[in-house]
């Protein structure tokens, strides 16, 4: 919550300050890997791959900070099968999918000098929340039209508080700093909480999970493209 009001805080400062218009903004987009921790590891050791994003923006260039927001999805265990079916003449084959999954809303405070030559260290400060859900999803794969139906199915979403910081360095990729490479490891305490594992499909295409409560800690390293606006 106190990562949230320095936010909401800073915002309202850039509506009505000038000195917004010489801001710079940031955006990166990052391949993430989620290594469980702790108690989170004995139960769910399985990895997280996935998609990570922050934007953010410097709100006074005389001081070395940045916030903004971080998002990020991650898959935790996926189990796929083909089940074949004749209707008369026709011939169908659907293809039923299991996946646990991570959605991640992090408010985010980063530290980042200017100035540092051509490798640059930042230090991030996060809060915000992991939401845990699992996905079922049935797709009607037909040889005889170009239209494939499905649908998707979610379980309900169970919400973790999460927080934690980063180290990371930012490599520019040009001569004007607009590109660069970003690398960091970020570690997240998680709350307890229930999600489900261990997708599993039957012969008779019905999908099962296994429940489980614990602790949500992650190691998080990432890689990744920073794009800055000026």
């Amino acid at each position: 919550m106190r990562y949230f009001l320095i936010y909401l805080f800073s915002a309202g400062f850039c509506l009505v300050s000038e000195s917004c218009l010489a801001q710079k903004f940031s955006t990166s987009f990052d391949l993430q890997v989620s290594i469980p921790e702790g108690e989170y590891k004995d139960v769910n050791p399985d990895a997280g791959i996935g998609l990570r994003a922050n934007f953010l923006y410097r709100p006074l260039q005389d001081i070395p900070l940045k916030f903004g927001l971080e998002l990020g999805i991650q898959e935790k265990g996926r189990a796929s099968e083909y089940f074949r079916s004749n209707i008369g003449v026709f011939y169908d084959e659907f293809k039923v999918t299991a996946s646990n999954n991570i959605f991640s809303l992090l408010f985010v405070t980063r530290f980042k000098p200017e100035k540092f030559g051509k490798v640059t260290p930042f230090l991030d400060l996060t809060a915000g929340w992991n939401v845990f859900f699992s996905s079922v999803n049935v797709e009607r794969l037909t040889y005889y039209d170009s239209y494939n139906t499905g649908y998707t199915k979610n379980s309900k979403a169970r919400w973790a508080l999460a927080y934690g910081g980063a180290v990371g360095v930012d490599i520019p990729l040009g001569k004007h700093d607009e590109l660069g490479l970003e690398l960091k490891v970020a570690y997240l305490r998680g709350n307890n909480t229930r999600y489900l594992t261990n997708p599993y499909i039957n012969g008779n295409a019905e999908v099962t999970f296994q429940e489980n409560t614990s602790n949500t800690d992650m190691l998080i390293p990432q890689a990744g493209i920073r794009i800055r606006i000026k």
